[in-house]
């Protein structure tokens, strides 16, 4: 039953349904072969054990992927400031991460750049937060989630939707770096950037008016 236990572990707070108005007149010839199409695909999967068990084992959140395991393997807990990269101007950082945000903050955090990725560490509520900026599509993020970590999708700020994660942590890896630990964290995607908040005293309302409360200013 490994593929029923994957779907009660996934909290979701799915949005209201939408209505649809299907167009039957032009697409009725259609229908058939694509409806066929699909269910021959949804078949073959379900026909190797491999397969089931897989289907629900990646979530991808723009250039975030997390990965569901059985076991998590060896990784150290290190501060969050640690392997963020150079330190980078505002300028240089907004050539990779156009859509960058921040925290109404004066002064600003000092920013760092590993690879695409532009992070800094603030201060939130008294403690550690770090907040990773990535433009694009290719997984640069990697998370390891275990059986002990809850992920919930909910929606951030006005975009969409994005995934919190609680309870033990989970694996993470951070480009050119060894995996480490990390503690709660919320992972969204708006306007084609990938953003990911990580703090160890981050509750799930302080995560989601912290993401609301960043801003795209010059």
């Amino acid at each position: 039953m490994e593929l029923e236990r994957e779907l009660g572990a996934l909290a979701v707070e799915w949005p209201a349904t939408p209505h649809f108005r299907l167009e039957l007149a032009r697409r009725r010839r259609r229908w058939p072969l694509v409806a066929a199409i699909a269910l021959a695909a949804i078949a073959a999967v379900f026909a190797v054990p491999q397969s089931r068990g897989a289907i629900l084992r990646f979530f991808d959140i723009g250039a975030d992927r997390i990965q569901l395991v059985d076991t998590l393997p060896p990784a150290q807990e290190r501060a969050l400031d640690a392997g963020l990269g150079v330190h980078t101007s505002v300028a240089l950082a907004r050539v990779f991460v156009p859509q960058l945000l921040f925290p109404p903050l004066d002064p600003r955090p000092s920013l760092r750049r590993s690879g695409d990725v532009v992070s800094f560490v603030f201060s939130y509520n008294g403690k550690p937060v770090l907040l990773s900026e990535l433009r694009g599509q290719d997984y640069f993020l990697k998370k390891l989630v275990g059986n002990e970590t809850n992920i919930t999708r909910l929606r951030v700020r006005n975009e969409g939707y994005g995934l919190w994660l609680t309870g033990k942590p989970h694996i993470f890896f951070f480009p050119h770096e060894p995996a480490r630990l990390a503690g709660n964290t919320l992972v969204w995607q708006e306007s084609g950037t990938t953003y990911r908040l990580e703090g160890p005293g981050l509750s799930k309302r302080g995560a989601l008016d912290l993401a609301k409360s960043l801003v795209n200013t010059p």
